[in-house]
């Protein structure tokens, strides 16, 4: 059967096949509805209602399933790939049955250019511009050490290469690219005059020495290295409510493979917490980080050593940031609706705050121009 690419191309035949697969040949689809999401990026993502009869128990049911399909106008097939290899192999027997310390939504359907999983109900969402709940955050550093942790040396050789949104970035592209770039990334920024000060002397800094940025990119992509998420911020997760309130639901895993996972917990930080937050709970998060990490095992690296891959991190974002600017505003401009599009403006405008001012907690100008 032909695999669907856009939502008004699925039929019931080819979602009675799924649904058969998944749920018994007594249950039969009597009908089908869809509806757009204001979500997503390179995918465009609908709410696909079906409408089940148990035919041995003559009882009805509707149940709710996530689309994603790839947009024709962005080459990422690969990224589907990956998110299906994910799913078929690592989350086969989440949640509660594997190592896996998150939820993950049940797949039904894999292909490079369509993904169905089950909808996850009921959850709390927050954008990332909300910001991750304040009361949530040491749970969710908790449960990315225990993922690291657990995944510590494990095989990912059917995921992504390059893990991590942006990793694909080189050192070399860092190093030509971002001299000619900061200025107009700032220029787009609001920060208060102080700030914006302080951010361009290291910019200027940066690249005065383009060395220095190389440098920062090898450290992260030679660093300590496990299976990490590669998106890892406050949108992609659904938090459990009710009898489910101590799960958390982790989604999007179309950039996960090896990297370094010190990636994960600065561009949770960065894209999906609020800088005041992080500044409450940066150093607490970091020693948790460790503590539980050594708990599931991994005790070569130390607190400092930690704190130092971090901070290494924290800089190379925010050189990703700063190259891949335009690139965002892009994406942005192409979303699928005028919301989508507002949303996704604002989103990667206080990223960029988030990622400057991440910088200067971290780093000052004496430091790195003697990096």
């Amino acid at each position: 059967m032909t695999t669907p690419t856009r939502p008004a191309a699925l039929t019931l035949a080819f979602l009675q096949d799924i649904v058969a697969q998944h749920m018994g040949a007594t249950v039969e689809m009597k009908g089908f509805s869809w509806q757009a999401m204001e979500v997503g990026v390179i995918s465009e993502v609908v709410n696909v209602r079906v409408e089940l009869v148990d035919k041995e128990t003559n009882t009805t049911m509707e149940k709710d399933l996530i689309a994603k399909f790839l947009r024709p106008e962005f080459p990422f097939e690969q990224m589907f790939t990956v998110e299906s290899n994910f799913y078929r192999r690592i989350a086969a027997g989440a949640p509660g049955t594997s190592d896996l310390p998150f939820g993950v939504p049940k797949a039904l359907f894999l292909s490079n250019v369509l993904i169905i999983l089950e909808r996850v109900a009921p959850v709390s969402t927050y954008a990332c511009v909300a910001g991750c709940p304040e009361d949530q955050i040491e749970r969710v550093v908790t449960k990315l050490a225990q993922f690291h942790g657990r995944f510590w040396g494990a095989d990912c050789s059917d995921l992504a290469s390059s893990a991590g949104i942006g990793s694909e970035l080189s050192g070399e592209a860092k190093k030509e690219q971002f001299p000619g770039c900061w200025q107009s990334f700032l220029d787009d920024v609001p920060l208060d005059k102080e700030d914006r000060s302080r951010v361009a002397a290291v910019c200027e800094i940066l690249s005065s020495q383009p060395d220095v940025l190389e440098r920062i990119h090898n450290a992260v992509a030679t660093g300590p290295s496990t299976l990490i998420h590669g998106d890892f911020h406050t949108a992609n997760l659904l938090f459990g409510t009710a009898k489910d309130a101590e799960l958390t639901w982790l989604v999007d895993w179309a950039t996960c493979g090896k990297g370094n996972p010190m990636r994960d917990l600065v561009f949770f930080f960065i894209v999906g917490v609020y800088s005041k937050h992080r500044r409450t709970h940066e150093a607490a998060s970091l020693e948790q980080y460790a503590k539980i990490i050594a708990q599931e095992g991994v005790t070569e690296l130390t607190l400092d050593e930690w704190k130092r891959h971090y901070r290494q991190c924290v800089l190379n974002q925010f050189l990703i940031l700063v190259v891949y600017d335009n690139l965002s505003k892009h994406l942005a401009t192409n979303a699928k609706s005028e919301k989508l599009r507002q949303e996704l403006h604002a989103h990667f405008r206080e990223v960029n705050v988030r990622a400057c001012l991440a910088v200067l907690d971290q780093f000052d100008e004496q430091e790195l121009s003697q990096y």
